[in-house]
C-alpha cells in the first residue's frame, strides 16, 4: 500500500502546523511562530528518545 495511515497522519500534521505557523505570522504573532518552530522539533526529539529508551521490544533486541 502506497499511503499508510501513519504517513497520512504525519503529512496532515505537517500541513496543519505549516498553516498554523503561517496564520500566526500573518496575524503578527511572530514570537509565537518562532517558538513553535523551535519547540515542536525539540519535543519530537525528546519523544523519540523516550520511545527508544522505554520500548520493550527494542530493549529485547539489544
Amino acid at each position: 500500500m502506497l499511503f499508510t495511515p501513519t504517513l497520512l497522519v504525519a503529512g496532515g500534521a505537517t500541513v496543519a502546523l505549516a498553516c498554523l505557523d503561517k496564520t500566526l505570522d500573518s496575524y503578527g504573532f511572530h514570537a509565537l511562530g518562532t517558538a513553535l518552530r523551535i519547540a515542536l522539533p525539540l519535543a519530537a526529539l525528546l519523544a523519540g528518545v523516550y520511545f527508544i529508551e522505554t520500548n520493550a521490544l527494542l530493549g529485547w533486541l539489544r
